[in-house]
């Protein structure tokens, strides 16, 4: 039987390179989630919705923009615990479930010193020396998925990608090894757990153990009903440390330099499985499977920012900056296992190897503008544009070949595009010592819509707000909360379609939605001096 998955063209080149050849599981998706930048900073910055471009002035700006270190007219220590709840409410076959994950870390400390040159109007007034850690990217997310069907089956579905392998090469044995032959593991592990089986006279073609044959009509289909259940789960951030100089040119024009170096580490994990309600509904005794897959990437990455700040006239101010690529050198591990079980009694549990792979990726260039204008000491209002073309996102093997990942960045050249980012903050003065803060950042999708030829609709947006407090002697502190306004919603379809002979849809997948958003807490402390 000829079977397969009605998919977008993008969600169907990254079903043939998640799927095809599991010794190599990176793809585009991969570039394009170590590509984003959700910056973590300080609490004022945060608060502020990041808008920082032209104000500087703050450790939180500096990633952001390098010349915001040049601003500063006084050494200062920082410290950014931050607290991150991620939740989703997800209906998959009628059924709704809710998640929710939360994690505490570190967002945000460094330390910069300002030193005088001895000028006070004109030339290089001062000098800066800063090195800053921020969070740039935070991996934290949980969702699942139940629900009970009698229409369709993810053993279906692994059947149709399994035709076409004949048995034999599927087999576990002392003198043969299957794992590194091609094949994908998943088959592997279900032929080997009896949760395959060839159809009458056919070493080639492929039943699920949910599947039923009717001899007479010679159809097949899923037996009974059954009880699904899924669950998917990341943790991990992108953390950079600054190293930056900056200075201060006649108190108008303000320049900073930054090496950035990156800290990747990514864990995702998920679990699948389906129960019989009553498994003498099913020809083979399937009582109950489960699939669990688990990959983890850890790294290092490397960039380059240039920015500048300048004060046309008193209150206002322009900024501007430019990041190269960050070139990241990723390790990649990944394994996968099966358990079945049935009614006889039988079952068996399979764990495939552990794959590993080394790969780079080239993140896009990235560029900012910005403007600001303070009311002298009663506060200031910003704005600012970035820009981020994902189709310049690149993979590569170790070696700095890009042959083995031709597809994926010819995918990347058609599947994305500019994204673009608006951030807008506001602080207003309550007092000297007090500060209220309030920001606001929207991010359009770097992901094409191929049927209408743009960007995918979906956008991100976010509102913060948060207080300041500063004493005479230098000690600070600052609290910010930021709430995704909107929840993303996100259509999913956890195994494939199943087609007939003739390529039309026979059995599609149920669809499930998930709408999913997130709220963060920061406290920032620190010493001015």
């Amino acid at each position: 039987m000829n079977r397969g998955k009605k998919l977008s063209f993008a969600a169907f080149c990254a079903l043939i390179i998640i799927s095809s050849i599991q010794a190599n599981a990176q793809n585009m998706y991969d570039a394009y989630r170590f590509s984003q930048q959700y910056w973590e900073g300080t609490a004022r910055s945060v608060a502020m919705g990041n808008a920082v471009v032209a104000l500087g002035g703050d450790m939180g700006a500096i990633p952001i923009n390098p010349a915001a270190s040049g601003v500063y007219r006084y050494s200062e220590l920082i410290f950014t615990p931050a607290l991150t709840n991620m939740n989703s409410k997800v209906n998959y076959l009628g059924n709704n479930t809710s998640d929710n994950k939360t994690r505490f870390g570190v967002s945000n400390f460094g330390y910069v010193g300002s030193f005088q040159t001895g000028r006070t109007n004109s030339g290089l007034i001062n000098w800066n020396l800063g090195v800053v850690f921020n969070k740039a990217n935070n991996f934290t997310s949980r969702m699942s998925a139940s629900g009970r069907t009698n229409q369709s089956s993810w053993l279906s579905s692994l059947a149709q990608s399994t035709n076409g392998i004949h048995a034999t090469l599927l087999d576990i044995n002392d003198k043969y090894d299957p794992y590194y032959q091609g094949f994908p593991w998943n088959s592997i592990l279900g032929w080997n757990t009896s949760l395959l089986d060839t159809l009458p006279d056919s070493g080639f073609d492929y039943r699920g153990a949910t599947e039923n044959l009717d001899p007479v009509n010679m159809g097949i289909g899923v037996g009974g009903e059954l009880d699904q259940h899924f669950a998917r789960e990341s943790i991990g951030s992108i953390s950079e440390v600054t190293i930056n100089l900056g200075g201060n040119i006649s108190n108008k024009l303000f320049f900073g330099f930054n090496l950035g170096i990156q800290s990747i580490w990514y864990k995702y994990s998920e679990l699948y499985s389906e129960t019989a309600v009553n498994s003498y509904n099913f020809q083979t005794g399937f009582e109950h499977f489960s699939h669990t897959y688990n990959t983890k990437t850890s790294g290092t990455g490397v960039n380059l920012k240039f920015g500048l700040i300048y004060l046309p006239f008193k209150g206002l101010r322009l900024g501007a900056s430019i990041s190269t690529p960050t070139w990241m050198f990723l390790y990649n591990e990944y394994e996968e296992s099966m358990y079945s079980r049935f009614n006889d009694g039988y079952d068996q549990s399979l764990a495939s190897p552990l794959g590993t792979f080394n790969y780079r990726i080239n993140t896009p260039f990235r560029w900012n503008v910005g403007a600001a204008y303070t009311i002298g000491n009663i506060g200031a209002l910003s704005v600012d544009y970035e820009r981020v073309n994902y189709s310049q996102m690149k993979m590569k093997d170790d070696n700095n070949n890009a042959g083995e990942f031709a597809e994926d960045n010819r995918a990347i050249k058609k599947l994305f595009t500019n994204a673009n980012i608006l951030r807008a903050g506001m602080e207003i003065k309550l007092l000297p010592e007090v500060a209220l803060r309030a920001g606001y950042q929207y991010y359009t999708s770097g992901e094409m819509d191929l049927e209408r030829n743009k960007a995918v609709a979906t956008t991100q947006q976010y509102g913060s707000v948060g207080l300041g407090y500063i004493s005479k002697s230098g000690f600070f502190a600052d609290i910010a909360y930021q709430q995704q306004l909107q929840k993303t919603s996100e259509k999913f379809w956890l195994y494939d379609d199943i087609y007939d002979g003739s390529g039309n849809v026979l059995t599609p997948a149920p669809e499930g939605i998930n709408k999913f958003g997130n709220f963060k807490i920061l406290l920032s402390v620190g010493f001015r001096f």
